[in-house]
């Protein structure tokens, strides 16, 4: 929205420079950005790992948020930490700004790598989430902005096919690419991972039906970015070892 310039940058650790959190950027003067706003995970040095990763904003109810993706490893605290949420309505003042929750995956420590918002058709803000196993993590965040835990709200997960050796879905999904199929009026779900690209139909989110694999291809082991075309009919598909 043009009357909300801000950029939502993502801090990590590389080597032993940075920091680990998020920056918001006031762009309403673009000769003269400034960094209005400081978001770090308490106790930098206890956080092993990555720190922030992936970062994305969405509307609920009238009201703006940010969701920045963390990776804290094992050897520290908040290792089962995927994600936090804040409220951004009130910018560009930014003593508003406000944590509104923290999304867990106990389950799977190790965090998110990456994540995706979208507006499903029934109206619900759906955040998909890489974990640290063989498939991605979908959570309703309105649920999550009105204090419901990552338990609640969990409602559902988009798995990654067994391999044809028969092996599970191994190290899961590194990206993927969300959108509406007009074609079928389906919800769809574009992943690269573990073997190569998948397609699923996540209209029913508790069910989610696999619609194309792309595997088997010559020298690729797994897939890393996964975009489609606006109508569903081609795709880019990146890889990252071959």
């Amino acid at each position: 929205e043009m009357d909300r310039p801000y950029a939502y940058v993502a801090r990590m650790v590389y080597g032993d420079w940075g920091e680990k959190g998020m920056d918001i950027i006031d762009l309403h003067d673009p000769a003269r950005p400034k960094v209005i706003y400081e978001w770090r995970i308490a106790n930098q040095d206890l956080h092993a790992g990555n720190g922030a990763m992936d970062v994305k904003h969405f509307q609920w109810n009238g009201r703006y948020y940010v969701v920045q993706s963390v990776q804290f490893g094992r050897g520290g605290p908040d290792s089962d930490m995927g994600a936090v949420v804040l409220d951004v309505t009130g910018l560009p003042d930014p003593e508003t700004v406000r944590e509104v929750g923290r999304i867990r995956a106990p389950d799977k420590p190790g965090g998110f790598h990456n994540i995706f918002v979208y507006k499903y058709t029934s109206g619900q803000v759906l955040l998909f989430a890489t974990i640290t196993g063989p498939g991605a993590n979908i959570y309703d965040l309105g649920r999550v902005v009105q204090g419901a835990s990552a338990e609640d709200a969990l409602v559902g997960r988009v798995p990654v096919p067994a391999q044809p050796d028969g092996a599970p879905g191994g190290r899961g999904y590194h990206d993927f690419y969300l959108g509406y199929h007009p074609d079928t009026g389906e919800d769809r779900f574009y992943g690269g991972g573990t073997g190569g690209y998948y397609i699923y139909d996540v209209s029913n989110l508790e069910e989610p039906q696999l619609r194309f694999t792309l595997t088997g291809i010559s020298g690729i082991q797994g897939g890393h970015s996964f975009t489609p075309s606006a109508d569903g009919r081609y795709v880019i598909a990146e890889s990252e070892y071959q």
